[in-house]
């Protein structure tokens, strides 16, 4: 049970977070969508040759009370010789006393535009489902009393060109939703919509450099954007660094362990002195497992 000192605290959270949707991320921040690139496009399922399982574990402002707590998991794989893709995911986030828990269904389908070109288009649709746990709160407050649960629907697409140096995205992977019933739906879901562009080159055979640059946009909350910059040693190491226009800067490591088994970790602080004060430093931890469905099938190092 919480105390009633935290009952302002959770309050105050809980209006920010899903009281005001038009002005905040609603979709979660992810550090290592570089590597991981299906949390923001469906498209992407089709530019990995390979079939991939990821885990992703996300502790944001360590050390406040109710602060958010992502997991997620997905995975797709390429049908034969088809240049189909298909997969799912899911995804549960905790803040405060709220969760939302996502699944979704995903089809992504390549088309080669000439001998260097590949452009991918990928949909994805599923279901959300809101969760306010109020009984945790020790207060009398009828608005705050009973535990409440809603749900909606999602739709969302995407779009990659890519080769084997270059990759552009863009996507909406949340671009509509419908309400599923219920006589209670707070939350209004606001587009997201992603611009990704990367590009990698070799300054000899053991070092690759890769930047990438992400936009995203909410209506009601403006541009924002993720600046990276990593670089692969041996094909088996990547180190990176990443500065968000949150004032939040992110180093990150990811190992190649084996052929098919990759570990990420990211590590978020904010540089300024006031966001300091508010908000503290994240942690993501990334597990991903590449496998060919056939003796004969190559697992080549991932390059986006």
């Amino acid at each position: 049970m919480m105390t009633g000192k935290k009952i302002f605290f959770i309050k105050l959270l809980i209006a920010i977070a899903f009281c005001l949707p038009a002005r905040a991320q609603q979709e979660p921040i992810y550090s290592q969508y570089m590597f991981n690139g299906l949390v923001i496009n469906p498209a992407y399922a089709s530019v990995d040759e390979s079939a991939s399982l990821t885990v992703v574990g996300r502790n944001q402002w360590v050390g406040i009370d109710g602060a958010p707590k992502t997991a997620s998991l997905s995975f797709y794989t390429p049908i034969k010789e088809s240049k189909t893709s298909v997969g799912f995911s899911a995804m549960k986030e905790t803040i405060t006393i709220d969760s939302r828990t996502d699944f979704n269904l995903l089809v992504a389908q390549k088309v080669s535009l000439n001998e260097e070109w590949t452009m991918s288009l990928g949909l994805q649709a599923g279901m959300s489902q809101y969760k306010e746990n109020n009984s945790q709160l020790s207060t009398t407050d009828p608005a705050f009393a009973a535990n409440q649960s809603y749900w909606k629907t999602n739709v969302g697409f995407g779009f990659t060109f890519f080769t084997e140096s270059f990759y552009l995205g863009l996507s909406a992977p949340v671009f509509k939703s419908f309400d599923l019933g219920g006589k209670v739906n707070k939350i209004v879901t606001k587009p997201h919509y992603y611009v990704e562009a990367g590009y990698a080159f070799r300054i000899n055979d053991d070092v690759l450099f890769k930047p990438v640059v992400l936009l995203r946009d909410v209506k009601g909350n403006g541009f924002q954007y993720d600046v990276n910059a990593s670089v692969l040693l041996r094909d088996i190491l990547w180190l990176g660094a990443s500065w968000r226009s949150e004032k939040t800067v992110t180093g990150l490591v990811q190992v190649r362990i084996t052929g098919q088994f990759e570990l990420g970790y990211s590590y978020d602080t904010p540089t300024s002195s006031n966001l300091k004060g508010a908000q503290s430093v994240s942690h993501e931890l990334m597990l991903n497992y590449r496998f060919g469905w056939s003796s004969d099938h190559e697992v080549n190092p991932r390059i986006f």
